[in-house]
């Protein structure tokens, strides 16, 4: 009998694991791009905010995009064929020419953030010079990011990386605790 050995180069390993991607969509097809890949059997996640719209003569509470142009897509590398013929596909969100992952737990932290906060999340433009926090109580607990004071409350932020985008939430102090013990709590 012979045994043969098969080497392996690393460098041209295939990555068959699925991971969370960003996919940067035309203005305004979000929910189409992903009610289009929904329809072919691949994951993704649209987080939704609630917003209230003024028309002239009603008020409506309406679902949007909490990212506007972009959504998010669990696959694996070998399936990207499929992803770029995705109605108002227009590219994937990368880095150094590489498409970016988003670790699971920050996917999870945003569906928590908008299942828990859905009228209060909201995508911060500025970075935060606040203090290193962990939330000890209600449905954020042992969720970790930055925390700033504001009158009447705690702005809670977290950082989504992949995406290089804040999510801000106002919380109560007392469901807060600050990780940086020698900062001072004003």
């Amino acid at each position: 009998m012979v045994v043969t050995q098969q080497v392996v180069d690393p460098s041209r390993t295939i990555v068959s694991a699925k991971s969370w991607y960003v996919i940067y969509v035309k203005a305004r097809h979000e929910k189409r791009a992903y009610a289009h890949l929904v329809e072919r059997d691949i994951e993704a996640y649209l987080p939704l905010r609630k917003e209230i719209r003024q028309w002239s003569d009603r008020k409506k509470r309406i679902e949007v995009p909490l990212f506007s142009c972009y959504v998010f897509v669990r696959t694996a590398p070998q399936k990207f064929d499929d992803i770029y013929a995705t109605a108002g596909f227009v590219r994937f969100v990368s880095v150094r020419g590489k498409p970016s992952v988003v670790p699971d737990n920050q996917i999870e932290n945003v569906r928590k953030l908008v299942t828990y906060y859905p009228d209060d999340v909201e995508v911060a433009e500025t970075d935060y010079s606040g203090y290193d926090a962990e939330m000890i109580a209600g449905p954020l607990t042992g969720l970790r990011g930055k925390v700033a004071d504001l009158v009447g409350g705690k702005n809670f932020i977290v950082m989504i990386e992949g995406l290089n985008k804040l999510l801000r939430v106002k919380v109560h102090a007392s469901e807060v605790r600050l990780i940086d013990r020698s900062a001072v709590q004003k």
